[in-house]
């Protein structure tokens, strides 16, 4: 499980530095780059920090501060389920954003390595999960003692 789980964050933050590097070099866009850079990695520390809570069950897994994140949306997150799935979502609506705005300056066939990550991320999350989900049969467990 906790392989998956490596697996998972070195994937997810390896898109975002990929997102990072394909950041807009205009001068004039600069803050829009830092303000995206800023939510970009709140978003992905929230993102790493729900999807371990989601596995191991526990609370209180870290996360950088959550400016810039609107308060109706946290509200949201509290109330439902599938917490890392919602935010791999905001992450990915905010890229698609930012491409639009000139933030992010890379064709798109490059862009969609991005999404490719976040994705394969996702896919070693939700089978890290399963594992939690799944009960180990009991007569396995037996045997193996």
């Amino acid at each position: 499980g906790i392989t998956l789980i490596e697996r998972a964050c070195a994937v997810w933050m390896n898109g975002v530095s990929h997102l990072f590097a394909f950041c807009s070099a205009d001068p004039a866009k600069a803050d829009a780059v830092d303000e995206f850079q800023y939510l970009a990695s709140r978003l992905m520390s929230l993102l790493v920090s729900k999807a371990m809570h989601e596995v191991s069950r526990r609370e209180g897994f870290p996360h950088l501060d959550l400016d810039g994140i609107e308060e109706e949306c946290l509200e949201y997150l509290d109330t439902t389920s599938g917490k890392a799935i919602v935010v791999l979502q905001w992450l990915q609506r905010l890229v698609v954003e930012k491409k639009r705005a000139g933030v992010i300056d890379v064709e798109p066939p490059i862009l969609s390595r991005v999404f490719q990550e976040l994705s394969t991320g996702i896919v070693h999350f939700v089978d890290a999960r399963k594992l939690t989900d799944v009960p180990f049969p009991f007569q396995f467990a037996q045997m193996v003692v």
